[in-house]
């Protein structure tokens, strides 16, 4: 349960200069992942439009725009956004349902999560994502124990589900699922009771399964993964390539735009499976020095969410943290075949327009609280021993 100290608590550094290390090796990762895009895109950008940098500077105008998310963000005072969550959540909800209404919306590979606004391709799943944040960040400190009754956790719990569901009507299972274990962390930081939280759990798995098989394609991937493992030598082609790629690379790499894979040998080499490419190109050094960076960067979020000034700041930073750490363990494990394909992007590396822009903005959100921040957390979140009989 969230309790104020008992102590006085120290006066907030406001408006000091936003986390330097944060800041640092974003723009490294965001840098890094260009020049593998440029190189990862080049021959089918050559094949399909007949020009080798056509992806690359489509990816360069949306860093340009995350940057200046970022930057703008990072200067909001971060208690102005808690007018915004409702706002931004009718908003993505009525985008959501919008790309569900026949013939509004053209799918592409069967599925629905692009709308077209302004001749640029939108994905309202990724406003959803910052918008049911920094929603459920307000309401559960708002309302205080509200989230300790039945009522107040089950109201929330039915926002996340409504989401969800339109995610997965996409349909698109993978983000869905994310999406809902982003919403249950949020009420877990906000103080929700860990008994509600594992009956949660309880309650939703087997719909969660039942999902996931709903789709042919989706048992496909299952059936893939499970022959991989049996069956090494029937391992799919995706991952199959995606180890070559990565094997290939050896310690040091090819070199940057050296890569063989690139080659329509890896399917979507500069969006789901960058990291193999990168692998290819800079070798393990590479892709560790990626992962170091992003352990990094978590221990950074973390750190800024214990010491924001209040338990809005504390529930905000803290589910972006998870947002950035979780879509990078998913995505991280599936290159590697550790998990079955499930197509979520690498934070600031994959080629992507909305993704990338949200999630920089997130990361200005998370810099603005580090303006804040106080030397020792002014607030502490503990919570209680449940009592007898709950």
């Amino acid at each position: 349960m969230a309790s104020k100290k008992t102590n006085k608590p120290q006066t907030p550094l406001a408006k000091s200069f936003p986390d330097p290390v944060l800041i640092s090796l974003v723009m490294i990762l965001v840098c890094v992942g260009t020049v593998i895009i440029a190189s990862a895109s080049s021959a089918r950008a050559e094949d399909l439009h007949g020009d080798s940098a056509f992806f690359f500077i489509r990816h360069l105008k949306r860093v340009i725009l995350g940057i200046l998310g970022m930057m703008l963000f990072s200067r909001i005072n971060y208690q102005k956004l808690k007018y915004w969550g409702f706002p931004l959540m009718v908003i993505s909800v009525g985008m959501l349902i919008y790309l569900l209404i026949p013939g509004c919306v053209e799918p592409i590979k069967g599925s629905k999560r692009f709308l077209p606004l302004m001749g640029q391709s939108v994905q309202p799943a990724e406003i959803a994502k910052l918008a049911l944040i920094i929603f459920l960040a307000d309401s559960v400190t708002r309302r205080g124990d509200d989230l300790k009754t039945p009522p107040g956790y089950l109201t929330r719990l039915f926002i996340i589900g409504g989401v969800c569901a339109l995610i997965q009507f996409q349909p698109d299972f993978s983000t869905a699922f994310l999406m809902a274990l982003i919403g249950i962390h949020a009420l877990y930081l906000g103080g929700a009771r860990i008994k509600h939280l594992f009956n949660t759990g309880l309650a939703v798995a087997p719909a969660a399964v039942i999902a996931a098989m709903s789709a042919p394609y989706r048992i496909r991937r299952l059936d893939e993964y499970i022959q991989g493992i049996l069956h090494p030598e029937k391992v799919s082609h995706h991952l199959n390539q995606s180890l070559i790629a990565l094997g290939d690379g050896g310690i040091f790499g090819l070199g940057p735009g050296k890569s063989y894979q690139k080659e329509f040998y890896l399917p979507e080499p500069f969006t789901d499976f960058v990291f193999s490419i990168l692998g290819e190109e800079l070798g393990f050094i590479g892709t560790s020095l990626v992962v170091v960076l992003f352990i990094i960067i978590a221990v950074r979020g973390i750190k800024i969410a214990r010491r924001a000034p209040d338990h809005f700041g504390f529930v905000l930073a803290g589910s972006i943290t998870f947002i950035i750490a979780s879509y990078a363990i998913v995505n991280l494990m599936v290159v590697t075949g550790i998990i079955p394909v499930s197509g979520l992007p690498l934070p600031f590396l994959t080629y992507g327009g909305s993704s990338l822009v949200i999630t920089m903005s997130m990361v200005g959100i998370l810099l603005n609280i580090s303006r804040y921040a106080v030397k020792s957390s002014r607030y502490q979140y503990k919570r209680k021993k449940p009592r007898a009989g709950n």
